[in-house]
């Protein structure tokens, strides 16, 4: 019976220790990650296209943005921005919002490394608030293992809807792949007998 008992207890035992395994192991890889944070300003520049008035209520413009990091990635990116602005009704009262989504590249520092990434980004802001999500990654061979993402959330603190400037805090993380090719010197000679 002892027999049945103990085989009972290891067949219930034995799980919760590969699960408890696996999550510290995750846990210490999650640790490696680079994480960072720091603040964005936001700064018009000139139209492309637009406003194109599609309806009552959605307008697009297409226009040239320039983010400014400060923080843990540091530098410029120089953007195109597509806008919609939308305005809805709700019980009478008028209210208005932007989506907004980019892409462009940023030259300056993450971390400590001297950079030049691609980032995209999308969010949403009105006269008061702003919020979204960034992704970067490499765009030389020398930073193409570079993968990072984070996201931006704050009160405009200058600026009004659809013009001037506006700075937000961004948190983030990122890594940088240290994976690299090794092939195995080996020795391809063979000798032959041609006797």
């Amino acid at each position: 019976m002892r027999i049945w008992a103990t085989a009972v207890l290891l067949a219930f035992l034995l799980p919760v220790v590969a699960v408890t395994t696996a999550a510290a192991t995750h846990a210490d890889q999650d640790d490696h990650l680079n994480r960072g944070m720091g603040t964005i300003t936001f700064t018009q520049g000139a139209t492309i296209s637009g406003p194109t008035v599609l309806s009552d209520h959605t307008t697009i413009v297409k226009l040239h943005e320039t983010l400014s990091f400060t923080g843990n990635m540091t530098g410029t990116a120089l953007i195109i921005e597509r806008d919609v602005m939308h305005t809805v009704t709700d019980d009478g009262k008028t209210m208005t919002f932007t989506t907004f989504h980019g892409h462009g590249n940023f030259t300056g520092t993450l971390g400590n490394d001297q950079v030049t990434l691609h980032i995209k980004y999308e969010g949403v802001k009105n006269g008061t608030f702003a919020r979204g999500n960034f992704v970067v990654s490499g765009d030389t061979s020398q930073n193409s293992d570079i993968h990072g993402e984070g996201h931006f959330r704050g009160t405009l603190t200058g600026g009004v809807e659809g013009g001037g400037n506006s700075s937000v805090g961004y948190k983030m993380h990122w890594t940088v792949s240290t994976h690299t090719e090794h092939t195995e010197a080996r020795d391809d000679d063979r000798e032959t007998d041609t006797d």
